[in-house]
């Protein structure tokens, strides 16, 4: 039996209509989206996060629920007696199905952005995922494989890419754009016309000034407020945020604690 999930506004399947609420929003295109199973990208905390706020959406008719998790360790779960048996499967050697449906939930934009684009190749289909809590304006545009969580707001005229996750409280303001594979973390807020460039990342309760522009893989610390253009490849942080390393490549990103949110 298939499960179903409207990615526009969470609802439940028992209640989804055939539309999205509004024409004007846009959702990658989709509109209810139909799976026999559900795959969460990522068993991390985040991806336990995301299996907590979508299970009531994903609950199938039947007594199987089919929603599982995809990770290189095998052992992610163990520590989770509940979830410890939806591990489905590694990433790196995950073979789509027909049916399956993904939900990225890798925290990190460099690996998320990797993740994904390699699993697009293989043939994987991502859905986004969009909470019932979240606030999104009429005109907003919304890409694959993307996460908004509880209590988001996402304002008018706001495009967001690929593979792009908003955490718990986090705001995209007016006429901003938010490129492929950027994280917001918790509480973090983007004011109106700012452009976040390809995979940067957020740290919790960050403040981004109207205007300004982030530049690609740009990191920016929890508890900053950044008042300046940031050059691709920076980590900023403080109050004003200032540069505290400068990325040699893509790859080489900053995982400590303080700028993880």
């Amino acid at each position: 039996m298939m499960t179903q999930l409207s990615p526009s506004h969470g609802t439940a399947p028992e209640t989804m209509s055939n539309r999205l609420p509004d024409s004007r929003v846009e959702i990658a295109g989709q509109g209810i989206v139909e799976a026999e199973r559900w795959l969460i990208v990522g068993a991390g905390g985040f991806g336990r996060e995301v299996f907590s706020w979508t299970s009531g959406q994903l609950r199938a008719t039947q007594s199987n629920f089919p929603v599982g998790f995809l990770d290189d360790d095998p052992d992610s779960l163990d520590q989770f007696p509940t979830l410890k048996e939806r591990w489905m499967g590694r990433i790196s050697t995950y073979s789509p199905r027909s049916g399956d449906r993904l939900l990225m939930a890798v925290g990190d934009p460099t690996s998320k952005l990797a993740v994904g684009e390699a699993l697009k190749a293989r043939g994987a289909v991502f859905a986004s995922f969009v909470h019932p809590t979240a606030v999104i304006a009429q005109d907003v545009r919304i890409g694959v494989g993307c996460i908004i969580c509880p209590f988001a707001v996402v304002c008018c005229n706001v495009r967001l890419g690929n593979f792009v996750s908003m955490n718990i409280g986090s705001v995209a303001g007016h006429d901003s754009m938010i490129g492929d594979g950027c994280t917001l973390s918790p509480h973090s807020d983007v004011a109106g016309n700012v452009s976040l460039k390809r995979g940067v990342f957020l740290g919790c309760q960050t403040a981004i000034l109207p205007k300004m522009q982030i530049g690609e893989f740009a990191r920016i610390g929890a508890g900053s407020v950044v008042i300046n253009h940031v050059s691709p490849g920076v980590s900023m942080m403080g109050v004003p945020a200032k540069r505290i390393s400068w990325l040699q490549d893509d790859s080489d990103v900053d995982q400590t604690d303080s700028m993880a949110g």
